[in-house]
Formats: structure tokens, C-alpha cells, sequence
């Protein structure tokens, strides 16, 4: 990475140059025995290699942002500035422990970027992946990923102990954590993944396709949800909806579902976004490591006299089915995991949804 980069980086995270210098390009060169040796004097497989070529995504904090949002007199009134440094020091503070390990306790080549500066020739040489920041950095990483590299989550502000049990949280902007390894708290975890003593399990992604009328969009893979939803949450979401495929994977495609909806728009989620957003609307938790997506149609608006209808919007999508929408509003969007990676839809588009995206290889909690 080049000197200016650096500074960059610098200036963004709140890292110590110190930090950086040593973290970014670490190298050592440790002889290993070939497997071919190891098998004839022992008699099995030398095991796999660490990781060598780390990719550490780094969050940035609300602190960050609203901070550069007050020097431009943009920063709303009453923003708690007290609560939302101690957040961005704790993160830091995670950040710059997290370094101080990968430089001390291996020889990796770490290569650090920012949440919002990611882009894809940064995965491109990297064996392992380490999103630091909580669940919403996972899954914005995870859509610059295939099934070649795998993601490590680390929670940099975890809950205290001491605010498990208490009614009013003392700070709610912490992330729960469930898709992240470990926490800043129990850092050496991560020696366990880098040198293969645990092995990431795969988790099933959605595969979005928006065709317009003049092209055809691939949409980054979404590990929790898709919405589908008129931007503005007071205006009716219009669609027709549609299942085609073959349960069995026998003959032609059929269609087994065909439903025109006024609604406030269309949730489809995975197993791991089960627990999220769909279950809050209505739906239920599927176990992580299974092939199936979940469709639920928010706040169904029916006419009277086909309430019998409403069954049909939540149910299950087999591995050898889509879903295809065609938009029918004047304009609508498509949320991929949150706010943050969004697609402009019109009248007309037709979105395909299934679970054709390459799987992630995620490393999971033991908890």
C-alpha cells in the first residue's frame, strides 16, 4: 500500500502510525516441512497451511461521521457526544489491539481498508478476510466476497457484563454480534482460525437479478434479506408475485404461485436473516445451514371477502425455485442487507430472487 493510502487510512480509522507501518506489509519467513516429508516420517498429511494474506476491514464509527457532519454545521442538536466517543475509542482501542496481535503472534501479510473504501481489487489476493466493526460490517464485507475467501467477524464493543440484565440499556448502538468469531474481549480466538484449528461453515446467500428494459442487473449477494418497498414508506408497494420452478428438479418450470399485492412491500430472507427483520414482520427462524429462503409480504392489503389469500403471502422457497417479481409501482427499491446497498426500481422491473449466489464461508461463534 502506498505512503498516501496510508495516510489515509490513518486519518480515517484513528490508528498510530506505529500500528499501521508494522500491521500493513508484516512479514517472516518460517520453515515449514513439505506434507510429502511429513507423511513419510510420520505417517500422515502435514496440516494445512496458516492464512498468510490477511484483509482487515475496519469500521467507522457514527463518531467519525457525525464529527465531519459538525464541521460543516450539519450535525443534528442533540446527539450524545460523550456516549458516541467512548464508542469510537473502545472500537479503536479494538482496532489497535487487534494489529498489535496479527504483528506479535504471526507472520501473516496484513493489508488494511475501510468499511466505506472496500471495493473488489482489494479481496483480490487475500486468503482470509477479517471484518472488525459488529454485524452490519460482516454483512457489508460479505457482498464483496465469493466462496473462495473466507470471512472472519470480530465484535470491537461487545455488551459489558454488566449491562446483560439492566431494563434500560446504558448504550444502544452496540451490535449483538451474530454473525462475528469472537469479540475485542477474547481476541486470541482469531490465532485459532488464521492457523485452520476451526473450519468456517457455508450460508446460504440470495442471488438478486433486476431486469429493466434496457438491461439486466446482477445485485451483490444479500446473507440476510432483500426488501423490496416503495421508497417512501407511506405509498403503497404494488407487485405481482410469482414461484416458479420444479420442487423436484423433473421436466419444465411451473409456476405454483401467482399473486397480485398491495402491500408495504416484500421481505425475502435467508435461514441466517430468519432471526432479523422477517421474524419481527411475522415469520420464523430457519435453521442456518439449510438451502431454503423465506418470502413474507408486508402488511398484506386485501379486499374483503379474499382474506384467504393472506396465507399465500409467507412460505418457502425451494433450492430449485425463484421468485420473480414485476414491479407495478411508479417507483420502488431493492434493499440488499439494510439501507446501505440499494437499486432503483420502476414500473415494470422484474426481479428474480433465489439461492443461486455462491455460498459464504463464514466462521461462527462456538457460543
Amino acid at each position: 500500500m502506498q505512503a498516501n493510502c496510508r495516510q489515509h487510512l490513518l486519518r480515517r480509522s484513528g490508528l498510530t502510525f506505529d500500528h499501521c507501518s508494522k500491521a500493513i506489509r508484516v512479514f517472516s519467513t518460517i520453515p515449514v516441512p513439505s506434507a510429502n516429508n511429513a507423511k513419510k516420517k510420520t505417517g500422515h498429511v502435514f496440516p494445512q497451511k496458516p492464512y498468510k494474506r490477511l484483509l482487515v476491514a475496519i469500521k467507522h464509527t457514527p463518531y467519525e461521521m457525525y464529527k465531519q457532519m459538525k464541521m460543516k454545521g450539519e450535525a443534528p442538536l442533540q446527539l450524545r457526544w460523550d456516549r458516541l466517543k467512548n464508542r469510537h475509542t473502545e472500537h479503536l482501542g479494538a482496532v489497535n489491539r487487534l494489529l498489535d496481535l496479527l504483528r506479535s503472534k504471526t507472520s501473516c501479510d496484513v493489508e488494511c481498508v475501510g468499511r466505506e473504501e472496500l471495493a473488489p481489487h482489494h479481496v483480490e489476493k487475500a486468503d482470509l478476510v477479517v471484518a472488525i466493526g459488529g454485524d452490519g460490517t460482516v454483512l457489508s464485507v460479505s457482498h464483496f466476497l465469493d466462496e473462495s475467501t473466507p470471512l472472519v467477524g470480530i465484535n470491537s464493543d461487545p455488551t459489558l457484563p454488566s449491562e446483560q440484565h439492566v431494563e434500560k440499556k446504558t448504550d444502544e448502538r452496540r451490535s449483538h454480534g451474530a454473525l462475528c468469531y469472537c469479540t475485542s474481549n477474547d481476541l486470541p480466538e482469531l490465532l485459532k482460525v488464521i492457523h485452520r484449528e476451526v473450519q468456517p461453515r457455508r450460508r446460504t446467500r440470495i442471488q438478486t437479478i433486476v431486469a429493466s428494459l434496457l438491461k439486466e442487473t446482477k445485485l451483490p449477494p444479500a446473507l440476510n434479506d432483500v426488501l423490496l418497498a416503495h421508497p417512501n414508506p407511506g405509498a403503497v408497494s404494488r407487485f405481482r408475485l410469482g414461484l416458479t420452478g420444479n420442487s423436484f428438479g423433473l421436466g419444465e418450470e411451473e409456476e405454483r404461485l401467482r399473486l397480485n399485492v398491495w402491500s408495504s412491500g416484500l421481505w425475502v430472507s435467508t435461514p441466517t436473516g430468519s432471526s432479523a427483520a422477517i421474524r419481527a414482520a411475522g415469520g420464523v427462524v430457519v435453521p442456518p445451514h439449510v438451502k431454503e429462503l423465506q418470502y413474507m409480504v408486508r402488511e398484506h392489503l386485501l379486499e374483503r371477502g379474499y382474506e384467504h389469500l393472506a396465507e399465500r403471502g409467507h412460505g418457502m422457497v425451494s433450492p430449485l425455485e425463484k421468485m420473480v417479481v414485476r414491479w407495478s409501482s411508479m417507483e420502488g427499491a431493492v434493499y440488499i442487507d439494510g439501507a446501505h446497498m440499494t437499486h432503483r426500481l420502476r414500473l415494470g422491473d422484474e426481479v428474480e430472487m433465489s439461492a443461486a449466489a455462491p455460498d459464504l464461508r463464514l466462521f461462527e461463534s462456538g457460543e
